[in-house]
């Protein structure tokens, strides 16, 4: 496996992604980020006969990255599993990494499958890989409301089938009533009703009135095709005699960073995909999240149901196996 060349002039995400890369490849989990400046003026098609210009150009490279970064670190705090060292120069690979951290690292992973801007060739997967993104999500749903998460999509842990799946997850959240059997004229091979996620926060008296998570989960790079807004009321209408008097809040679970195209900034870029998909869990909250989620999991002090955090061994491996296979160093 080999890097791509460096993604300058692109997506300021991807040139912070391929950084990450540098690092994971490096023999000792280190790179000195002011390489990008040789690296910009390598990247001029023929000599910039103004030097001070192109001095200004690099700068502004190495700026751009080093501001992504630094935005991470902020932003994600014990989930980035990169640190700065040496004044901000050399970007290092944390040791332990975190929950957060692997969760982090299996989104950067599985955001360049496919892609081939950062790594050459393009590493396999399967759906097994695909699978591990709903565990992350149910942990980053539990942890974003302090609540209950059940992983609802198909195939589910339990083997469980579409209605005794619906009756149990209800029985638990406590508002509405799930159908006996699939009303006339419904889909008789539902699976999950487009639902990937349910989360809900418990309340002393387990009735009505609560906060409510519907979410769905995508790793395919169409996933700005999709949305759970238009799912929900059919979602209640077909599978429920009493539908729930709770509120819905939609959600949509991706392991990608956003597009952002200047003048625009994140911000713009997060206020329309949350009018599009609701709450929009990417790569700058899900590992966050994640991370509290599987704490709250682990520690259960507030005995809450948190589905599949004994299954997060299965990210782990994922994650150790990527680099030893695919990021061994070169």
């Amino acid at each position: 496996m080999i890097l791509a060349k460096a993604p300058i002039g692109d997506q300021a995400w991807l040139l912070a992604d391929w950084l990450e890369f540098q690092v994971l490849t490096s023999e000792f989990y280190v790179y000195r980020v002011n390489e990008l400046i040789r690296l910009s003026d390598e990247d001029q098609d023929s000599e910039n006969p103004n030097i001070t210009e192109q001095d200004t150009v690099n700068e502004e490279v190495l700026q751009t990255a080093l501001n992504e970064l630094q935005f991470r670190v902020d932003t994600l705090e014990l989930s980035y599993p990169f640190h700065f060292e040496g004044n901000g120069s050399e970007l290092v690979l944390n040791e332990p990494i975190t929950s957060g951290g692997y969760v982090y690292l299996y989104c950067l992973f599985f955001s360049h499958v496919k892609r081939g801007e950062v790594i050459i060739p393009d590493p396999p997967y399967s759906n097994i890989d695909r699978d591990l993104l709903q565990i992350c999500s149910t942990l980053a749903a539990a942890g974003s409301l302090q609540a209950n998460a059940v992983s609802f999509g198909f195939p589910r842990p339990d083997n469980s089938n579409f209605i005794n799946a619906l009756k149990d997850t209800w029985d638990k959240l406590g508002d509405g009533k799930v159908v006996d059997t699939i009303p006339i004229g419904a889909p008789k091979d539902e699976k999950d009703g487009r639902i990937d996620v349910i989360a809900w926060t418990s309340t002393p008296d387990n009735a009505a009135g609560k906060h409510y998570l519907l979410g769905q989960v995508a790793t395919g790079a169409n996933w700005n095709s999709k949305s759970i807004l238009g799912e929900m009321e059919p979602f209640h209408k077909t599978w429920f005699t009493r539908a729930p008097a709770s509120t819905p809040t939609p959600a949509m679970f991706i392991p990608f960073c956003l597009d952002v195209t200047p003048p625009a900034t994140l911000k713009d870029a997060v206020y329309y995909a949350t009018l599009k998909f609701g709450l929009i869990y990417y790569r700058y909250r899900l590992p966050y999240y994640a991370h509290i989620g599987y704490e709250l999991a682990e520690n259960n002090t507030k005995g809450l149901f948190i589905e599949r955090s004994d299954e997060f061994h299965k990210v782990e491996k994922y994650v150790d196996d990527f680099r030893s296979n695919v990021l061994s160093y070169q």
